[in-house]
């Protein structure tokens, strides 16, 4: 795994050192395409940092609406938005909410989890590297993961829905 991991890092710095070069007009988004296909979630963790940064010096915009993008690169459907409430994404029915997550992070840090609670560029409230989503607690255990039109999430609460619609999944928002 470790010979793997480095030689992604490598790909990943020759891919912007070829684009440099090259004078090409890849996104970082295309670059993080590349780099992640068939990468293990952690994996893919350590490649976004390294791409990050490469970015950062490299002054390629790397925003979080193409992270997340990249993050779900194998979904092709509708995506959700403020103006989009509703709609079936790769694991069921999505909708979003926003709520205090104050008491939601209480619970997960009593549970170990002691990742950063922030909000994305796109209002999308997320917990380390995952966007914090309610859930049926019976379906999706809290700490699961489960994949959304927005990227790869943690299942941090439930709500009243999962009683109608057990494979529902509600994403924490700002809007």
């Amino acid at each position: 795994m470790k010979k793997r991991l480095f030689r992604r890092k490598n790909i990943i710095l020759l891919l912007i050192i070829a684009l440099e070069i090259t004078a090409c007009s890849y996104t970082s988004a295309e670059i993080w395409n590349m780099s992640e296909i068939r990468l293990a979630d952690r994996a893919a963790r350590v490649i976004r940092m390294t791409v990050a940064n490469a970015a950062a010096s490299h002054q390629i915009e790397l925003n979080a609406g193409q992270v997340a993008a990249a993050e779900s690169i194998r979904w092709k459907g509708p995506v959700l938005s403020k103006s989009r409430g509703t709609i079936t994404g790769p694991s069921g029915k999505e909708t979003y909410y926003n709520l205090n997550m104050n008491g939601v992070v209480n619970i997960m840090r009593r549970m170990g989890n002691t990742d950063e609670y922030w909000v994305r560029d796109d209002g999308v409230k997320m917990l380390g590297d995952y966007i914090m989503v309610a859930a049926n607690l019976n379906v999706h255990p809290r700490g699961s993961l489960v994949d959304t039109s927005l990227g790869k999430a943690i299942v941090c609460d439930t709500g009243g829905f999962a009683y109608s619609n057990p494979h529902q999944i509600d994403i924490a928002v700002t809007w």
